[in-house]
């Protein structure tokens, strides 16, 4: 259904799409997705990304759609959080849900086929409701008997940097008229997170140039955003920004509040899996892991899961495949052994050994060497348990051990002729 309302979705990377004549689906940052239009292209500081995070597509937005859209709203939101724009409140009470992936669909197919001009066209701004903040993390239900922090305090805790002492410099001299805003909300027990909103046309473009001078005169003071250490502090820093402007504007402002839904893609292909591999589907269960890995972060632990799979299906190629593609992704002593321990079901003995050496390598914890030398030994290969014995000297051994080690010698001496 067309409407005047057009809402941008940042993607950093595959997921499910949203996409429809209402919801842009935006990619941000290094490399494309298919479906989205990407921040990389015209007038861009897509390269800033892992500094500005999503702000790399509003900016985009800002300075390549803003000044010939027909739209009346122009909105922002994630590929993991929808606005439910159907039920907005004048009230800015708690609303903050979880979605599986199938009911986001419901939600999704609610919004394409509602006139949401209808429900937006009575406010000047729409945005989540406001959070409590604490050490770690943010609540926006109730305040709880843990001590919360007011904004200041918050950035302080969870950034450790001295940003927001520098944005109110700049603010100071630059926007005087809103020192007092900024003051409020240092001092505020509530903020708005997630750089979400949807505003008249007019007045985002009037938010954004105001968001991107700030952001550009505080990279200046701090010599450039591209530093390690402030990735993606420009992102944080934003939030507070729309916060002031909020604090400043919202007299001659009509705002409303919509309910967010945080999308929760993996449960559904976790649950699914768990299910073919409880009845001995794993055909079913690899289409379901496979689905997964696109979108997950742990990609290690959903490549051993498929491995697991092929070797119930004795199928060598993906056996191949999938340990190929777990090693890529193993990163510390417990992944190596997961996977050594996985392929050890298999002939692949060579490999396995190799996956239990990098493991007792890495750690600093005996049992990753004991480990490796329980499957050398099981294997009866005398070059492997030479090997897993280097590693276990690292260790103090035991009476038992050592014993067990001058055994070892004396048979490996013998066979190789030294004496």
């Amino acid at each position: 259904m067309a409407t005047d309302v057009k809402i941008f979705l940042a993607y950093h990377k595959e997921s499910p799409l949203y996409k429809s004549e209402t919801f842009v689906p935006i990619k941000v940052g290094k490399g494309e997705l298919e479906g989205c239009i990407s921040d990389a292209t015209g007038d861009n500081i897509s390269h800033l990304n892992p500094y500005y995070c999503e702000l790399t597509g509003q900016y985009w937005v800002l300075k390549n759609y803003l000044n010939k859209c027909s739209e009346k709203y122009i909105g922002f939101a994630h590929y993991r959080r929808l606005p439910d724009l159907t039920n907005i409140s004048d009230t800015d009470t708690p609303a903050i849900f979880g979605l599986n992936y199938s009911e986001s669909l419901t939600l999704f197919n609610e919004l394409n086929n509602s006139d949401l001009h209808e429900y937006i066209k009575d406010y000047d701004v729409i945005l989540p409701c406001t959070c409590y903040m604490y050490s770690k993390t943010v609540n926006p239900i109730l305040r709880t008997d843990e001590q919360n922090l007011n904004t200041y305090e918050h950035f302080k805790t969870e950034h450790n940097n001295n940003l927001l002492d520098i944005l109110k410099k700049v603010i100071t001299q630059e926007y005087s008229d809103y020192t007092e805003a900024l003051n409020n909300c240092y001092q505020a027990e509530k903020s708005h997170f997630y750089n979400m909103y949807i505003m008249r046309t007019d007045l985002m473009k009037k938010y954004l140039t105001f968001l991107f001078d700030i952001l550009e005169k505080t990279g200046k003071h701090i010599g450039g955003w591209e530093q390690d250490k402030y990735k993606r502090m420009a992102g944080f820093l934003s939030e507070t920004i729309l916060n002031i402007w909020i604090n400043k504007q919202k007299k001659d402002l009509k705002i409303g509040y919509a309910p967010i839904y945080m999308i929760d893609f993996e449960s559904e292909y976790i649950e699914n899996a768990n299910k073919y591999h409880i009845s001995g589907e794993y055909d079913k269960e690899i289409v379901e892991l496979e689905q997964l890995l696109k979108i997950t972060n742990n990609k290690f632990a959903v490549c051993n899961a498929l491995l697991q799979c092929s070797i119930q299906l004795n199928n060598k190629d993906n056996i191949q495949h999938y340990t190929n593609l777990a090693e890529s992704y193993a990163k510390q002593d417990d992944d190596y052994y997961n996977l050594a321990t996985t392929l050890s079901q298999t002939e692949d003995i060579k490999t396995s050994a190799k996956l239990y050496e990098q493991a007792s390598k890495l750690s600093t914890d005996k049992f990753y060497a004991t480990a490796y030398l329980n499957y050398a030994e099981k294997i009866k290969d005398l070059n492997i348990i030479k090997n897993a014995w280097e590693q276990m000297h690292k260790y103090e051994l035991t009476e038992a051990e050592q014993y067990k080690y001058l055994h070892f010698q004396k048979i490996y001496s013998m066979i190789n002729g030294e004496i």
